[in-house]
């Protein structure tokens, strides 16, 4: 198992409890946020992982929202796949929107 395996692993076993702390409705952007927040050595040793590739924010984002979508039909819902967001570090972007089940 590679190194970003196991640390988007390590990440995706706090999906439940992060999604529970979240709106009914979220976007990923607010996700990674939360996620960073009250796991953050587990998220900084993500963005370690993703590193050398030159961009491991994006890098470790785009793994996590694939990882996300695995819970679909389960706990969340996506309603939106290209919503008006505000990214991390405080830039209009793009995301995904989300709703609890």
């Amino acid at each position: 198992m590679t190194n970003n395996q196991t640390e988007l692993d390590r990440l995706e076993a706090h999906f439940e409890a992060v999604i529970k702390l979240l709106n009914v409705r979220f976007t990923s952007h607010e996700f990674f946020q939360r996620l960073a927040y009250e796991y953050q050595v587990d998220y900084v040793a993500g963005l370690t992982a993703f590193a050398e590739g030159g961009k491991p924010f994006k890098d470790l984002h785009h793994a996590l929202v694939k990882r996300l979508k695995k819970l679909e039909g389960n706990l969340i819902t996506q309603r939106k796949t290209d919503y008006p967001s505000v990214d991390i570090f405080g830039i209009p972007s793009h995301s995904g929107l989300w709703r609890k089940l």
